[in-house]
């Protein structure tokens, strides 16, 4: 699969919308390579890429495929933070995750990635409806689409950094080049996931 097709199926997913600097990411070559040593962030601290790899594998949770955290997003991430979000992005970005263990410390006295999975899925909850808010008051001109919350931002980057990796465009999603037939009523369970 090329850029242009990774990158037109992660409009989809995202409903049409996807932000400047990720489509110049993904068409400019973003992507994980292969993992010969150990991943050491450029931009992220320690903490930050351990922050970032627990939200990204709760927004795309390991199941029959591997997850965010096998795709190795939050290397993805960590990449596009470096090399293509602007200063102002960044910023923003890191705010946002200063932010979540800050809730997280409000909420149960440790920071994010100490808290249970449903404290932390609760935490996410907030953001995204925080987030389906803003999409309104872009679609009404009330906001503007330029300065993105950090949900929207990483939830984002982390359906790009999944999509382009291998687990994502060729396990999680089928590829089928050509259908011999049409048929247009077939059960879901014979399917069995989306098809790219």
């Amino acid at each position: 699969m090329d850029r242009r097709e990774a990158l037109r199926r992660i409009s989809v997913l995202m409903g049409g919308a996807v932000s400047a600097t990720t489509v110049s990411g993904i068409l400019g070559g973003c992507r994980v390579g292969p993992q010969t040593e150990p991943f050491t962030p450029a931009t992220l601290s320690g903490d930050q890429n351990e922050l970032v790899a627990t939200i990204a594998e709760l927004i795309i949770p390991e199941t029959d495929t591997g997850g965010a955290r096998t795709a190795r997003v939050n290397e993805f991430i960590d990449k596009m933070l470096t090399d293509w979000l602007s200063a102002d992005e960044k910023n923003r970005f890191l705010a946002g995750l200063s932010n979540v263990d800050a809730a997280a410390v409000e909420a149960g006295g440790v920071t994010f990635v100490d808290l249970s999975t449903d404290a932390q899925t609760q935490i996410l909850t907030g953001l995204e409806e925080a987030r389906v808010e803003w999409r309104q008051r872009v679609a009404s001109g009330e906001a503007d689409p330029r300065e993105m919350p950090f949900f929207e931002m990483i939830r984002e980057l982390t359906i790009a950094g999944y999509y382009t990796s291998e687990i994502g465009a060729s396990q999680e999603l089928k590829y089928e080049i050509v259908f011999d037939s049409y048929e247009g009523d077939v059960p879901y369970s014979e399917i069995g996931r989306a098809w790219s």
